[in-house]
């Protein structure tokens, strides 16, 4: 009876998607030397063309002030670690790389020419430049460059910071359908219904699953014998940020797959055991654990794509392996994988 689709929806991805490239545009901006104004028209680009698919008006207004943020916060951490004039990472883009095809690094030639004569005379005879800017990219560079790529759009209605806006976009959007499936159940005279069961729900929902429900206020009994109370006494369970919204967290609450069918006398409703529910809520943590991974890999191999071959490479194969675990662990487990989950390269 679980029928929902746990795939991203389009409204999540295309955010995730402005995401990224909001993080390469940054990255590549900083390294062309172009303005701030000039990457924030970049930026705004995106946004708009990202957001186009956006329908939930809450959520592009989270989108617009979180995505400008994100952007933010990248620049503000370039220039407080290498300054307003990268030209040492340009120097070391090109050392790494040997021969750097893409446009962002064109003016690059140019400072090997400037500045290669001048750090050859600094007495170092002997050891090669390209080791010196090799063990400098590897203690300076690279660790930035992976923070920046680990940072995420964050919900700016969470003041803890731990939720992301791809989060809070798949949060809106199901949030938005329970509403549109209830309405519609309602205007075509449903009376009763009950929620669907799912053997690896969360905690905050096994309560409330595979119950019978009103969708009229009222409680009672079923002709077959099952107690029903409004569906609001499910729903209607609230919680509230730190930054004061407050949200309703229950059944069809935070990223719920729960659904509504119509109620008939004497139907079979599956029943899922605690122990069962603790043991497939570990196996579902488990797939959302590798489609991170998954996911943290590809932004990994996008921020050193152009930069440093090697570590673009071997993020690429982590990404690609640990799809391939996710897959397999999914089949291992009699579970559908999501491919919109894990989009690689």
């Amino acid at each position: 009876m679980d029928l929902a689709d746990r795939g991203l929806n389009p409204q999540a991805e295309a955010i995730e998607e402005a995401q990224t490239e909001i993080r390469v545009a940054v990255r590549d901006g900083y390294l062309a030397r172009k303005s701030k104004a000039a990457i924030n028209t970049e930026i705004q680009t995106i946004i708009r063309r990202k957001l186009k698919s956006v329908k939930n008006a809450d959520l592009r207004s989270a989108a617009v002030q979180s995505l400008n943020a994100f952007a933010e916060r990248q620049y503000n951490t370039y220039l407080r670690e290498f300054g307003a004039l990268p030209t040492y990472i340009l120097l070391l883009s090109v050392l790494i790389n040997d021969a750097p095809t893409a446009p962002s690094f064109e003016r690059a030639a140019t400072d090997i020419q400037r500045y290669a004569p001048v750090t050859y005379e600094t007495g170092a005879h002997g050891v090669p430049l390209q080791e010196y800017s090799r063990d400098y990219f590897k203690r300076n560079v690279a660790p930035v460059l992976e923070r920046l790529a680990n940072e995420n759009a964050l919900d700016p209605d969470d003041v803890s910071g731990r939720n992301s806006l791809r989060n809070r976009a798949e949060m809106e959007v199901r949030y938005a359908r329970h509403l549109d499936e209830i309405e519609a159940l309602r205007a075509a005279g449903i009376k009763l219904v009950t929620s669907s069961v799912h053997a690896d729900c969360s905690d905050r929902c096994y309560e409330w699953q595979g119950r019978v429900y009103s969708l009229d206020g009222t409680s009672g009994t079923t002709e077959d014998g099952k107690p029903y109370v409004p569906i609001e006494t499910a729903t209607d369970v609230y919680y509230t940020t730190k930054a004061g919204k407050v949200y309703k967290n229950g059944l069809f609450g935070f990223n719920c797959r729960h659904y509504l069918v119509t109620y008939t006398p004497n139907m079979v409703i599956p029943h899922v055991s605690r122990e069962t529910q603790k043991k497939e809520q570990t196996i579902n943590t488990r797939q959302r654990e590798l489609e991170r991974r998954v996911r943290e890999q590809r932004e990994k191999a996008l921020m050193f794509r152009d930069i440093d071959r090697n570590r673009y490479l071997v993020a690429r194969r982590r990404a690609i392996e640990t799809n391939k675990e996710y897959i397999q662990y999914s089949k291992d487990n009699g579970r559908a994988y999501y491919p919109s989950r894990t989009k690689l390269l």
